[in-house]
């Protein structure tokens, strides 16, 4: 019997079922460059029917802390790269400016991104290296987060089609 064959058959047998698309990205940073396209393209694997995880760490990890969830997530900064970001007051100024074309372009706030990626089913994973590091416990973390520690992520990731640092 060939190869094609088989395959025919597997289908038709109802034994071969298409797998869901599995995206995992990982949110590294609290700032606002650091936080917005993880969390849009998360939403939007989800809305194309994958699988869609973010793992947060380090700095990231602010992001799913309740304490942070409604006030310090309305304060996330945006720093320019390079030498320019240096100059003292220019975090400040650069922030106000970005956030004054999100509003402009009607784009969601951070808070919002979160509660509609959980809405769409987009998981969230906090990174334990991280919890241990800056002494995080699990019911500190918003609801509904895995934690992971780097082997479990990266066999996650294994499993996974795509897999992103954002």
């Amino acid at each position: 019997m060939d190869l094609q064959k088989k395959s025919d058959e597997a289908q038709n047998s109802g034994e071969f079922k298409k797998r869901r698309k599995k995206v995992n990205l990982i949110c590294s940073r609290n700032t606002i460059d650091g936080v917005y396209p993880p969390l849009i393209l998360a939403i939007n694997a989800a809305r194309e029917g994958a699988e869609a995880k973010v793992f947060f760490t380090f700095s990231g990890i602010e992001v799913i802390l309740k304490k942070n969830f409604q006030n310090n997530l309305k304060n996330v900064k945006y720093y320019m790269p390079g030498f320019i970001g240096a100059i003292p007051g220019m975090a400040s100024l650069a922030t106000w400016m970005i956030k004054k074309k999100i509003v402009n372009a009607n784009l969601p706030t951070v808070v919002e991104l979160v509660e509609m990626a959980q809405l769409e089913g987009v998981k969230f994973i906090a990174c334990l290296m991280t919890m241990d590091m800056m002494g995080i416990k699990k019911e500190d973390l918003i609801d509904d987060c895995e934690i992971m520690d780097a082997n479990q992520f990266m066999k996650l990731a294994l499993e996974s089609d795509i897999n992103m640092f954002t």
